[in-house]
């Protein structure tokens, strides 16, 4: 069955930012059978998709979700059309445990998905967030497999129509906004700061390279992509992203601040081997309250600037492994047994689903950690599994294949 594609929300005509028209252009290209599906009234929510895909009635094979997201764990769009109208953007972790809880929208059947099925996002680096994949595949009913990026990603006008790239990118907490246009006497002191800051933070984490001048190496880079960059979309970029902080009732805008969690764009993350992987995508960023800013003099709120620099990396992109995407498997056919039965509800015993499986959830955490479906396959292979007085067949069924595909998103302009 040919994909089909959801826009998850629409450009905005103030930043200049065409990044769901270019995608629309793309899968055009890509799949002309396959179906794409706009976003109403700016976002698109989860229970939209679900509508849409339960009228059809057919079950997917590939699903595929375009949105800007955020590896702090935040994808464009609401999860119920009430949210929507409340003036919810943005998906985050806690959303997907109360609609999980609720079951509201209620998680997507058989009918729809099932272990042959895969869920595509093409958005900036959501896929850091291990946790917020597995809550996402369990509201879509628990897929073969979805899939997310771990880096920024971007659609790319080209010669032969539009290209899916993604980019390498360096985050650090700001206490001021970017300046605008593009004189090199405004950027220059802003960039030289950067580049000393990113350093000094991505700079601690080179000692396993193997390169004997890492340090200098890393500055080296951080600097070339910094040179010409601004907040103008090219090779390189800046680009900002704000956490507006909203008080409780009773709470001052100062106290709202002080009392946040932090949070994190990375979950799990795999520690560098080599200067190339000196990036967001091994080094997590942390935002708490100690990042906090007033918006103005008064201090009636406060938010966390967070600024990125971008270097596109113009190369294919690889949808099925890290470094470019996350994996997260929660079908039951790339899963262990369950292993004994429970003689009784609630004594302990693991039952006859792998939802609530210790190993399952172990499998995916591996998978998000970078370990390949294959050795995952072969450890569990020689695990003993089942219970052979009660005939359970212990072979575990074959990992399902996934599609390649070359593809890619673009940045949020703001995280919520």
């Amino acid at each position: 069955m040919a994909p089909i594609t959801y826009l998850m929300g629409t450009d905005a005509q103030t930043t200049g930012n065409p990044f769901f028209a270019l995608a629309k252009t793309y899968f055009q290209q890509k799949n002309p059978d396959g179906t794409i599906v706009d976003a109403p009234a700016a976002v698109q929510t989860l229970e939209g998709v679900f509508k849409h895909l339960n009228s059809l009635g057919k079950l997917q094979t590939r699903i595929n979700l375009v949105s800007h997201a955020s590896g702090f764990g935040a994808l464009n769009g609401a999860v119920t059309d009430d949210l929507r109208a409340k003036g919810q953007i943005f998906i985050e972790i806690d959303d997907l445990k109360t609609a999980l809880a609720n079951k509201v929208p209620t998680p997507l059947g058989p009918a729809i998905v099932s272990p042959k099925t895969c869920v595509v996002i093409y958005g900036c680096d959501v896929g850091r967030s291990a946790e917020f994949l597995t809550l996402l595949s369990g509201l879509f009913g628990n897929p073969g497999e979805l899939l997310a990026p771990r880096r920024m990603a971007v659609f790319v006008p080209d010669p032969g129509g539009v290209k899916y790239r993604q980019a390498r990118t360096w985050t650090l907490t700001r206490p001021k906004l970017l300046p605008t246009g593009t004189s090199d006497t405004v950027w220059k002191p802003v960039r030289d700061q950067f580049v000393a800051d990113a350093s000094m933070k991505f700079g601690r984490f080179v000692g396993n390279t193997g390169d004997m001048l890492a340090q200098d190496h890393l500055t080296a880079m951080i600097t070339a992509a910094a040179l010409h960059a601004t907040t103008k979309l090219g090779p390189t970029f800046f680009l900002e992203e704000t956490v507006p902080i909203l008080p409780a009732p009773g709470q001052t805008a100062e106290e709202a601040a002080q009392s946040i969690n932090t949070a994190t764009n990375g979950d799990p993350v795999t520690p560098p081997s080599s200067l190339d992987q000196v990036d967001d995508s091994t080094v997590v960023t942390t935002i708490g309250p100690a990042d906090t800013s007033p918006v103005d003099a008064q201090k009636t709120a406060f938010r966390i600037n967070i600024v990125i620099l971008g270097q596109i990396l113009d190369r294919e992109v690889v949808l099925t492994q890290p470094p470019d995407y996350q994996s997260c498997c929660s079908s039951k056919g790339l899963a262990p047994s369950p292993g004994p039965k429970a003689s009784s509800a609630g004594d302990g015993g693991t039952g006859g689903s792998v939802d609530g499986d210790p190993l399952q959830t172990a499998t995916q955490l591996l998978l998000a950690g970078g370990v390949s479906q294959t050795d995952i396959d072969a450890l569990l292979a020689s695990v003993p599994t089942g219970d052979a007085t009660e005939d359970i067949d212990t072979d575990a069924p074959a990992a399902v294949p996934v599609d390649g595909d070359t593809v890619m998103d673009m940045p949020p302009e703001e995280f919520a």
